[in-house]
């Protein structure tokens, strides 16, 4: 009996250190895993940031010659500010004429 009961600790120990291992070695797979993943993930984001960049930079170069072919010649600021200074004029004319009605 004694020996019976000996030969089951022993298998139940076996039994729970092979466990153990199969834990740790599972646990040591899915950290590879992990960290496989956070580097695939790391190079699709740097992969990414330089494609942003590059997209950014077309655009940004888009805008500025946009902005240099709709910037209109400087005889034309006079006119437009003389146009902007009277119409100011007309509309805050308009809001004293008001003001006097209703007070």
């Amino acid at each position: 009996m004694e020996a019976a009961s000996e030969e089951a600790a022993s298998l139940t120990a076996a039994s729970e250190e092979a466990a153990s291992e199969d834990a740790a070695s599972e646990e040591a797979a899915s950290e590879d895993a992990a960290s496989e993943e956070a580097a695939s993930l790391e190079a699709a984001s740097e992969e990414a940031a330089s494609e942003t960049a590059v997209v950014l930079a077309e655009a940004a170069s888009e805008v500025e010659e946009a902005a240099v072919e709709a910037e209109p010649p400087q005889a034309v600021m006079p006119a437009a500010r003389a146009r902007a200074t009277t119409a100011m004029q007309i509309f805050l004319s308009f809001i004293s004429m008001i003001s006097l009605v209703f007070l």
